[in-house]
Order: C-alpha cells, then sequence, then structure tokens
C-alpha cells in the first residue's frame, strides 16, 4: 500500500547546508557559525514562548477568580480576549517553526534508571508475510473486537478526535498488522453490501494506521510513536495532506474492485455448491432450504449445540426424516464413535 510522499515534506534546515557557503570563508567554521546562530534564535524563541505562557496562566487565574458570575463582564471578556491572542501567537510559532537536526532530537526528559536488567530499545514495526502476518489475527479479535468497531465509527469525526484516540489506544491496534487487517475486511464487507460511504470512512481509518506503520518504518520507531508528529503533519501541511488524500483515494479503489471481484467468486461457489450432490444423491442446498427454520440457523451459524436443540424439540419421525435428509445431502456427516444415527436404529 502506498505510504507518505516524504519528498514533499518541508525542508529541514541543517547545520551544514551548503546552498549559502561563500568560496572565501572556511566551511568550518561558517558551519559552527550557522549552528551558533540558530541555537541563539531558538533560545530567545524559547523565553519569548516561556513569557507568553506564563501571562496565559496568569490571564487565565485572573478570569478563573472572577467567578462564573461575572464571565459575562467588561473584564472578563478583555481578559478573554487577551488569553485568544496569545493562543494565537503560540499557534503562529508552532506552525512557523522550522525543523532541524537539533529540535527534530530534542531530549525533553533525561533520567537515569538503575535496574537488573534492560530491555531492548524500540523497534519498528517489522513487514510481515503469509502465516506471520495472520498467525493470533483471530485471538486479537476476539479480545478487541469492541475496540476495533469503535475506531472504525471515528470514520466521521476530525482526525484530531482519531489522533486522540490512537494516542490512548496505539499501544493496542498499532502493534502488528491485525487492526489494518480487520478494518480492510470491514471495507470490503461493506462494499459489497453496498454501503459505499460507510466504506469510504472506513477506509481513512483503515490508511491512518497504514500510514503511521510506514511512518514508523522510516523513522525506525514504534509505529504509536508517531501518532502526533502524524497528524499533525497531515492537519497542519497541505501537501502532506493531499498525499494521504491520495493513498485513501488509491485504497478505496482497490476496494471497489475487490469488491465486484469477490461477489463474482461468491456467485460461483454457489453455483457450485447448487449443482453438488451428496453422498445420499440429494443436494444440500435444496435439504436446507426445506428444513425447519431452526436447523437451519444452527447449519449457518455452524453451531452444535443449537442443531442438537432443534432436533430433540421435534417429534421422534420428523427429526428422524430429516436427520435422514441431511446425511443423504452431506449436510450432516454422523460420528462413527457414538454409534448408527437414530433413525437406523
Amino acid at each position: 500500500m502506498p505510504g507518505f510522499d516524504y519528498s514533499k515534506w518541508d525542508k529541514i534546515e541543517l547545520s551544514d547546508d551548503e546552498d549559502d557557503l561563500h568560496p572565501n570563508i572556511d566551511k568550518d567554521s561558517w558551519f559552527r557559525l550557522k549552528h551558533r546562530n540558530r541555537v541563539e534564535k531558538e533560545e530567545d524563541e524559547g523565553k519569548k514562548r516561556s513569557e507568553l505562557e506564563k501571562k496565559r496562566d496568569n490571564l487565565n487565574e485572573s478570569l478563573r477568580l472572577l467567578g462564573k458570575a461575572n464571565q459575562e463582564s467588561t473584564k472578563a471578556r478583555k481578559l478573554q480576549k487577551e488569553i485568544d491572542a496569545i493562543d494565537a501567537e503560540l499557534a503562529k510559532m508552532d506552525k512557523e517553526m522550522k525543523w532541524n537536526a537539533d529540535n527534530m532530537c530534542k531530549t525533553t526528559e533525561n533520567r537515569s534508571i538503575v535496574s537488573e536488567s534492560q530491555g531492548p530499545a524500540p523497534k519498528p514495526e517489522p513487514r510481515l508475510h503469509g502465516e506471520e502476518a495472520t498467525a493470533g489475527y483471530c485471538e486479537f479479535v476476539e479480545e478487541h473486537e469492541q475496540l476495533l468497531e469503535d475506531y472504525i465509527a471515528l470514520g466521521s469525526a476530525d482526525l484530531e478526535e482519531v489522533g486522540q484516540f490512537l494516542k490512548l489506544h496505539g499501544g493496542t491496534l498499532l502493534q502488528g498488522e491485525h487492526a489494518e487487517t480487520y478494518v480492510l475486511l470491514d471495507c470490503l464487507e461493506k462494499e459489497m453490501n453496498g454501503e459505499h460511504q460507510a466504506m469510504l470512512l472506513a477506509a481513512r481509518q483503515n490508511q491512518l494506521l497504514t500510514q503511521l506503520r510506514e511512518f514508523s518504518r522510516a523513522a525506525g520507531r514504534p509505529a504509536r510513536d508517531g501518532v502526533h508528529a502524524v497528524f499533525q503533519r497531515i492537519l497542519d501541511h497541505e501537501p502532506t495532506r493531499e498525499s494521504f488524500d491520495e493513498a485513501v483515494a488509491t485504497f478505496t479503489k482497490r476496494i471497489e474492485k475487490r469488491a465486484v471481484e469477490k461477489k463474482k467468486e461468491m456467485d460461483a461457489e454457489e453455483a457450485e455448491d447448487e449443482n453438488e450432490i451428496g453422498p445420499g444423491g440429494l443436494k444440500p442446498l435444496e435439504v436446507l432450504e426445506t428444513l425447519p427454520a431452526e436447523m437451519q440457523a444452527a447449519f449457518r451459524e455452524k453451531d452444535i449445540q443449537r442443531l442438537q436443540a432443534a432436533i430433540e424439540s421435534l417429534p421422534e419421525e420428523e427429526a428422524r426424516y430429516h436427520l435422514k435428509r441431511c446425511e443423504d445431502s452431506g449436510l450432516w456427516v454422523p460420528n462413527q464413535g457414538t454409534g448408527p444415527p437414530p433413525y437406523r436404529q
């Protein structure tokens, strides 16, 4: 599946960028000078940010002290206006901030933890194929089906809300590729059932998981670590958003094509089943359609206990009649270890 077009990302500032290097200036000295200037500029911006945040906190406290009853007063409106202006200024600083090797890899917390053993460093999710990719899928779905359905239901929600959901549950949904597979199959089922709009919403959810995994492999980190960076990039950077939308469009076209193919395959299988003849010369589908409703439901759900209960609820002669026809059609194969079926006794 297509990943992000990383070439569309903004250029990252590097201290060893040679575009503006004068031929008569020593290269190493020039790089050191550029790096020092950038560091000083970032320190000034950091100081300004701290001052703005401190001022905003003080204004919020003043607004809180006015109480709910005075929230519509002239003073309260003035305080709120100043707070909004500071928030806008901080947002502008975030948007205009240029990335470089220093602030992309900045350590926000540094601690030394002494323990008897130290686990391996986090790694990106590997690409799995064949049995490796499907191993444990059924168990994963059984354990997390409600969480998967909740994630799919966010298909019409804002990306900010989806991002918060993945920050909270990314450790589960982004561990392995089972969540992607589940959402993909959900998309296919919706398209086959004529729920095209619902499929489009689920397709976006699938591609968000896919893009996070692609980012993980590019960055060399677990997929859940990229939730904030990827969502902010999609939200704030128009070329990245366009690239993501293209990935969703490509994915939906594949789903639409596969839905048509799958329907043809199912029709062919159904036609083959209709012509199938059981060991006693009866057709399974014809027999199934003539069974009591409870027996039909049990066969379709492959529920043995329900089938046994349905048989026991019938009069003896009627039960024998249906069991004999089920065996002759191949719908039911008697267990040889339990002796002959009741209609042969």
